[in-house]
């Protein structure tokens, strides 16, 4: 952990302290509002998005969530719920890297998680975008 409370990963990207957190193993009956509830206690949530989405068509056996935080010493404090049992699986929450683009900010993870075709596939980099 470095003196801003998030973690930067040295990948030669130049990355700052992350302020992102991705959150697995959630059940599929979880909704983004009781993420919302559970993981604003730590901190102001600048934004949150779960995957699939709250109104998705199809059910899915697990879901993944990313909580970007306004400061990122929230997400040191974050990682200590993982294996804390929310519904009916215990979380895991790791930091991501976020590379700053004009417009946006691009998060980098590695998940088995594929969020373009909403399968399970063998660990890999996704990319999740943030802003407009």
């Amino acid at each position: 952990m470095n003196s801003g409370g998030g973690f930067g990963l040295a990948l030669g990207f130049g990355l700052t302290p992350t302020a992102v957190i991705q959150v697995t193993n959630l059940s599929s009956a979880v909704t983004s509002e009781q993420m919302r509830t559970l993981f604003s206690f730590l901190g102001e949530i600048e934004e949150l998005r779960l995957y699939p989405p709250d109104n998705a068509p199809l059910a899915f056996s697990s879901k993944v969530c990313y909580v970007k935080f306004r400061d990122p010493s929230s997400v040191g404090v974050a990682q200590h719920l993982t294996n804390t049992v929310f519904i009916d699986r215990a979380l895991i929450v790791v930091p991501c890297a976020e590379v700053m683009q004009p417009t946006r900010t691009v998060v980098m993870c590695n998940t088995t998680f594929d969020h373009r075709e909403n399968t399970v596939l063998g660990k890999r980099p996704c990319l999740i975008s943030f802003g407009s």
